[in-house]
């Protein structure tokens, strides 16, 4: 049986980073619990594939208020679009989430090159 994505952390003075790898063709359960990240320990994610490049098409709010949450949690944007959509890459950092993210859980929908798709969660907490 393959292996489904690890997560790795790297605890720091301020925050952690979160290496989180994604492997082309896994499924997370559907029950999967979301990655916790925190805002006041400025955590950051590191997504990462060894396999094929990959993209964030979306990141989707999933809570009952989602239309208060912001549709970018994080302050860092995502690699800029080429021809008309996002850049794929091999690893994709995240940056810090946005005070506004606090609360929310978020999909992500990341595309590999051949079209497959990923969709871990996230949290935001503080």
């Amino acid at each position: 049986m393959a292996e489904g994505a690890k997560l790795y952390e790297f605890p720091g003075e301020i925050g952690d980073r979160k290496v989180y790898v994604i492997r082309k063709g896994e499924k997370e359960p559907e029950d999967h619990p979301p990655l916790e990240i925190s805002f006041s320990k400025q955590d950051s994610v590191h997504w990462v594939s060894y396999e094929m490049k990959f993209r964030v098409l979306k990141l989707e709010p999933i809570e009952e208020k989602a239309d208060c949450a912001p549709a970018q949690p994080f302050y860092r944007e995502f690699p800029e679009p080429i021809d008309g959509g996002p850049k794929y890459a091999y690893q994709i950092n995240t940056g810090p989430a946005k005070f506004a993210a606090i609360g929310f859980s978020y999909k992500a929908h990341f595309e590999f090159e051949d079209g497959s798709l990923y969709d871990p969660h996230i949290h935001v907490g503080n």
